[in-house]
Formats: structure tokens, C-alpha cells, sequence
């Protein structure tokens, strides 16, 4: 651990090889899962904890987020994990968090988070008291989201499950897993040449544990994609993917 305060988490580590794909760089899922690692520990040692989270009868839900790489990021290498909280705007509660190698920025993931109550699985538009959120006012820096729209001509690729491997403590998928649903979708001859650049997800519905949904993808432009999941004729997610 480097530092922690309110406004700002950093973490230094090593980028392990079972994080990483057959180039031996860092996969995207690898990458969230990092992101998400640093987040709750921020939470975690400001006593924003997993007890706290249900005296409140509040979690927090990934709604949208944007990661970016600018640099490959190989394995072996040496990472400093720095993540900013913001103050939540209209029930949105923004996190930035950059990934360095030495003196270069290798990549960025920005997420608007919501909380809501589990009993009433409301979003909150007003955090409980006891719950004793400590982050800054501060704003923090923003990525574009950007997400294309369907229209019809996606094609269904096949059906993935949430299953016991991919599933967190809440019993739904965990939101880094439908990042490596989507890369093994993707040609692997695409991540010869370099890893995904930016994927930017919208998260619309969790999906149970042992839930089903269907994937359905097309081709945006040359290495663009877009991809939707659907469970029960609802959306689950949609993405969109560039190299």
C-alpha cells in the first residue's frame, strides 16, 4: 500500500501471468478485476465495509463504466493502482482509477456506481447516515461511454450461464466476467496484434446465479464491435468493443 485518504487509494503491485492471455499481456477481465480490487479495498480501510453494507441494507451496482489502454501491459510488470471517488451527482457516484507503469499512464477505468437497498432494490437517491461514506467532493476525470445502438442486424453467437466460478458474494455475475465473455467472442487473431483498446459497458440488469442469457454481436467497422446480452427478453448488458 502506498497511500490512503478519502479522495484517493494507491496500490503497487505485479501483474501476475494467470492474469494475463496467450501474448502474455494483461486481459481486460484481468485489468477490471484489478480496478475492482483497488476499489474495495479503498472502501474497506475507510470502514466502508461488507458489515456495514448490510446493517444499511444498501450495495453498491456497477451501472456503466469505460476502460482504456494505451500501453500493453505484459506480464511481470510492475503496476501503481491509483483510484479517485467522487461525491455522487443525481444518485450517480463516479470512480476513476489509472493504472502506471513507471512514468507512463497504461491505462484508465472510470464507473458510475449506484447505490441502492436490497430489500426494495430501489436506487438510493440519498445515502443512509450509518452507512458513513467518506469520499471527496472533489470531481474526478471522465471517460466517454460510448456504446452503440442495436438495430436488428446483431447476430446470436450462443448462451452463457452464471455459474458458480463467475458469481460474487451477492449471488450474480460479477461485472469483470462479462468482460472475458465478450473477449472470447472476439477473434483471437485481433489480440495477436494488441490487446482491446477501449470497452465501454452499460450493465442494464444482474443476471442470478444459474440465469442464462443470450449473446448477440456485429461488427461495427474494422476492429469495432458491438455486443448485447438479453436473459428472459430483458437486456442485460450492452458493450461496445474497440481495438
Amino acid at each position: 500500500m502506498e497511500s490512503c485518504t478519502p479522495g484517493r487509494c494507491e496500490f503497487r503491485r505485479y501483474v501476475s501471468e494467470c492474469e494475463c492471455d496467450f501474448t502474455l499481456r494483461l486481459t481486460m477481465g484481468g485489468l477490471l478485476r484489478m480496478v475492482q480490487e483497488i476499489s474495495t479495498l479503498h472502501c474497506t480501510l475507510l470502514g466502508v465495509t461488507g458489515e456495514r453494507y448490510r446493517e444499511t441494507h444498501t450495495a453498491f451496482l456497477l451501472a456503466k463504466l469505460c476502460a482504456q489502454v494505451y500501453e500493453d501491459i505484459p506480464a511481470g510488470s510492475e503496476v501503481l493502482l491509483t483510484t479517485r471517488p467522487a461525491s455522487p451527482t443525481r444518485a450517480i457516484y463516479p470512480r476513476y482509477t489509472a493504472i502506471t507503469m513507471g512514468d507512463k499512464l497504461a491505462a484508465a477505468v472510470y464507473a458510475q456506481w449506484v447505490l441502492v437497498d436490497t430489500d426494495t432494490r430501489r436506487i438510493l437517491r440519498k445515502t443512509p447516515e450509518a452507512l458513513g461514506l467518506p469520499f471527496s467532493g472533489d470531481p474526478v476525470p471522465e471517460l466517454p461511454i460510448r456504446i452503440p445502438k442495436a438495430d436488428g442486424t446483431e447476430v446470436l453467437l450462443g448462451e452463457e450461464t452464471a455459474r458458480y466460478s463467475r458469481c460474487d458474494q451477492n449471488r450474480h455475475m460479477n461485472n469483470t466476467r462479462y468482460a472475458d465473455i465478450i473477449c472470447d467472442y472476439l477473434p483471437p487473431e485481433r489480440f495477436q496484434s494488441g490487446p482491446v483498446r477501449e470497452l465501454a459497458v452499460s450493465y442494464h440488469r444482474e443476471l442470478p446465479m444459474g440465469g442464462t442469457l443470450r449473446l448477440y454481436s456485429r461488427e461495427e467497422g474494422p476492429g469495432r464491435y458491438y455486443f448485447q446480452g438479453r436473459g428472459e427478453e430483458q437486456v442485460c448488458f450492452e458493450a461496445g468493443v474497440r481495438f
